[in-house]
């Protein structure tokens, strides 16, 4: 018996060549209409075996007791295999057709199947244990007592002899008044409770779809199993009656030959058949978009779909993209369908952009860039593809794949790509805004980006002998365009990213699509959002807490994107719009740079330094290290306790930035003269240069500081943190590197020498050279009366290096004024007459601790690096800045 993904591909090819559908791969139709036949009823025998396995196979396999949904799957696709094959064979029955015994041999095995599988759907009915509802057992019993009232039809055609016309006239009456009075209010009902419970489920289904792209979770399985569990237990009744009314069809064509009847059977089969075509209009599901719900312009991404009714083959699944107005106009006629319980052609909707599918030997673009967005842009390396790679379409057919793991039809493509976009007309709910100069002063023209939907059409060869059709819709999603590829995620993507933020935070679900909502939600709402993106999309398990919005709260609404009254309550946000979170209210000023941006590009470009692996970051987040957003009065209230610590913390003041502040007394001769001193802060672009790590290792090396605070406000030694990152000690790079070469020495050139370098790190130092307690500025507010303090004046430098030298060295005053004492007059600079200068040195045996004279354009309090030696100082310009330079609020 061959495999099951063989089994439906026979019978797929089987219905291609009968109806001559022209797959890309078939060769040219070169046969003739007998031809074309004869190769149809060859393939019919090849599956007639294959058929009487399956039930031998269901018959062994199955005992007794509650049946299972995997016994209702298989009975079912099996079931409407094979009436799929007879009911067609039957369309072109007559007098004439059943000409040999072939052709009689086939409709008795085909019969004989159906037969066995009736017998054994008696004893699994009813069904229960799906549905504990009052009107799925009025539908069960209902379907019974139509199955008994079948059953009696076919006992009076058994027991007739059609001699005359009074005969053919009742048995004609017996099927008007069975269809009238059974099979038609039975299939009512069935339709009817098909409509409710389909859409419940669908609502269930795309909320957890929601869910899934908004929380990047998995969590789909339950609610696609309930809807699969439905659609199974639906098409098993009607595949019921069908197998039913198809027996008795039978008996009135093959082994009666009584064509005259053939017709009223033939009607109540078509009943049947018109229910299970309403029932599969909508059983397709779109799992694309799953991840990322941003399409970029000729960046390649995946298409999976498939059909969640098993039991009928699936000619080909049609994919295009749709705008909002036109996926508004296909649920319309989808909910059209189920009002008239009939089913319901849609007519080719236009398309709001082109798409194409890469070709097998595509070229790629050599200078595309990748997106640096994770979760909604495709940026799995550079997937762009010329145009003129690909043939763009309206929409692409995609032919489908039997699952034999899930028993279901699918469509899959990996390499979909969207070429070009067209603007889409206007709806009620669209969210694509005209932006003429007619429309400059609608307040709706607030950086909304168009929304887009696949359109999912799939053809399906249906028991009626004909094609049916089932539409669905995906997830909405935005396509973003490679215009701005130099800035995509400050002035392109964050749009874009802010339009998917807002449409799935809101959820605001009508069917299948989700609408745009402009009335703004509640800043507990929207926290908890914000929360919930910054987790998922920085990929950590650690997110932000409710103290970090503190800031955030005051500066959500400026003059510009006010919402009216209500929307702040001293000031606070109560109620945040999509206007709001795109606002570029938030600014900074540093000599001639003025610049503005958007609560949500500074998320943005947090998130972007959250994406580098290699800066450390994930891993400091992570282990709570590096804090979330603070006022600088709480960061100096955090610092007063401790003598010397840092803190690491996230903050907006120049953008997405990290910013550290240090408490240090290497710059001040009295311990109760330090401040805090608050750092450059740190963007992408330096963090790319050199690692948080580093950062934090250099700076507690130039400043002296052993402890670092964490997210629970305690102090831990940041040599233990550098241990946990990968370094032994402070200065943890690797001390020498050794090379081999032939080009270091003269001699034969094949001769390598082995050569050990002191390897060199680029270190990073503040440029503070006095104590933050001690600047003219902080001294002006001091109280005049205050006692004049011991510390030295700022213009004292000469003490100062001379304290911060010694505690390099670990040298206390007492060791000072031995080690001074004990020096000739030979060492000091002598002056005379305001003239100085400086005498030849002796040669000693001991060497001076101090470091040499630094070049001019090094900071006079610059330290020897940790491990003895002067580190590299390079000069500080505009053009190439080495050191870290102090940013100081004061």
């Amino acid at each position: 018996m061959l495999p099951n993904e063989q089994f439906q591909k026979l019978l797929y090819d089987l219905f291609c060549l009968w109806h001559g559908v022209q797959r890309h791969y078939d060769p040219p139709f070169t046969d003739t209409e007998e031809q074309r036949l004869a190769k149809v009823k060859s393939m019919i025998c090849k599956l007639l075996t294959e058929i009487d396995g399956r039930v031998t196979r269901i018959q062994q396999n199955q005992t007794g007791g509650i049946k299972g949904q995997d016994f209702y799957e298989e009975w079912t696709m099996l079931t409407w295999n094979v009436l799929c094959i007879t009911s067609r064979l039957q369309n072109n029955l007559s007098a004439q057709n059943v000409v040999s015994n072939d052709d009689k041999v086939i409709y008795q095995r085909l019969n004989q199947a159906l037969v066995e599988l009736v017998n054994y759907s008696n004893v699994n009915m009813p069904f229960m244990g799906y549905y504990q509802d009052t009107d799925f057992e009025v539908l069960r019993q209902n379907t019974e007592r139509t199955l008994q009232e079948l059953y009696l039809l076919t006992r009076q055609l058994a027991m007739t002899t059609f001699i005359n016309h009074t005969e053919f006239d009742a048995f004609h009456h017996s099927c008007l008044q069975f269809g009238e009075q059974f099979l038609v209010p039975c299939i009512d009902h069935l339709k009817a409770f098909c409509n409710t419970y389909s859409v419940a489920r669908w609502r269930d289904v795309r909320a957890a779809q929601i869910a899934r792209m908004r929380d990047q979770s998995t969590q789909l399985d339950d609610a696609v199993t309930s809807l699969v569990a439905f659609y199974s237990i639906m098409m098993y009744i009607l595949a019921v009656l069908a197998a039913r009314l198809q027996g008795l069809r039978y008996e009135i064509t093959v082994v009666r030959k009584i064509y005259a009847l053939d017709d009223d059977v033939k009607n109540l089969s078509q009943t049947v058949f018109g229910a299970l075509e309403l029932l599969m209009s909508d059983c397709v599901l779109a799992t694309e978009p799953s991840t990322t719900a941003i399409l970029v312009t000729n960046n390649l991404f995946s298409m999976n779909c498939g059909a969640l009714a098993r039991g009928v083959a699936f000619k080909d699944f049609e994919i295009q993209v749709i705008s909002e107005e036109t996926a508004e106009h296909i649920q319309s006629e989808m909910n059209r369908a189920r009002l008239l319980q009939q089913p319901n052609q849609i007519s080719q909707p236009p398309s709001a952009a082109l798409l194409a599918m890469k070709p097998t030997s595509g070229t790629k673009r050599s200078n595309a860039a990748s997106n640096g967005e994770r979760v909604f842009v495709d940026s799995t390396g550079n997937t762009a593809h010329k145009k003129s790679d690909v043939n763009s379409k309206e929409h692409v057919i995609i032919y489908p794949v039997y699952n034999a793991k899930y028993r279901y039809w699918q469509a899959t493509y990996p390499h979909l790509l969207c070429t070009t976009r067209q603007k889409g007309r206007q709806s009620t709910h669209n969210s694509f805004q005209d932006l003429s100069p007619s429309n400059a002063t609608s307040d709706k023209s607030n950086g909304k980006r168009p929304i887009f939907y696949f359109h999912i059409k799939a053809t399906m060869f249906s028991p009626s002998g004909s094609f049916a059709t089932a539409h669905n819709l995906s997830l909405p999603f935005t396509i973003a365009t490679r215009r701005n590829q130099d800035c995509q995620v400050q002035r392109m993507m964050s749009s874009y990213t802010a339009t998917i933020f807002w449409l799935y935070g809101c959820n605001h679900q009508e069917g299948l699509l989700l609408q745009w909502v402009d009335t703004g939600m509640h800043w507990e709402q929207f926290k908890h959002l914000y929360k919930q993106h910054f987790k998922v999309n920085a990929g950590v398990q650690r997110g932000l807490i409710d103290g970090d919005f503190e800031l955030l709260k005051y500066k959500l609404q400026c003059p510009d994107c006010q919402s009216g009254e209500g929307a702040n309550i001293n000031g606070i946000q109560q109620i945040v719009t999509f206007k709001n979170v795109l606002c570029p209210h938030l600014r900074y000023e540093c000599g001639s740079t003025n610049v503005r941006f958007s609560v949500w590009r500074g998320m943005l470009e947090l998130l972007q330094i959250f994406h580098d692996t290699r800066n450390n970051v994930r891993k400091l987040w992570e282990m709570g290290l590096l804090l979330g957003f603070l006022e600088f009065d709480e960061v100096d209230k955090l610092l007063e306790q401790h003598k010397s610590a840092l803190i690491m913390r996230l903050s907006f003041v120049t953008g997405g930035t990290i910013c550290f502040t240090v408490k240090s007394t290497a710059h001040t001769l009295d311990h109760r003269a330090t401040r805090p001193i608050h750092l450059e802060p740190l963007d992408l672009k330096r963090l790319q240069t050199k690692c948080l790590k580093d950062y934090l290792r250099d700076i507690a090396d130039a400043e002296k500081v052993k402890y670092i605070l964490n997210s629970a406000h305690q102090v831990i030694r940041i040599t233990e943190v550098l241990a946990q990152l990968g370094e032994s000690e402070v200065g943890g790079s690797e001390g020498s590197r050794d090379i081999s070469s032939n080009v270091t020495h003269s001699g034969d050139i094949a001769a390598m020498q082995h050569i050990r370098f002191t390897a060199m790190r680029i270190a990073v130092v503040t440029c503070k050279v006095k104590p933050p307690s001690a600047d003219q500025l902080e001294v002006d507010v001091e109280s005049p009366r205050r006692a004049p303090s011991a510390v030295p004046t700022p213009h004292d430098d000469f003490a100062r290096e001379l304290v911060q030298l010694a505690s390099f060295h670990g040298k206390s005053k007492q060791e000072v004024l031995d080690l001074v004492e004990s020096l000739s007059d030979d060492y000091f600079t002598r002056k005379t007459n305001g003239t100085t200068f400086t005498e030849t040195t002796p040669q000693v045996a001991v060497s001076p601790q101090p470091p040499p004279v630094p070049p001019n354009f090094a900071p006079p309090s610059q330290l020897p690096s940790p491990n003895g030696t002067t580190a590299p100082t390079i000069p500080y310009s505009s053009s190439h800045r080495s050191v870290y330079d102090k940013f100081e609020y004061v």
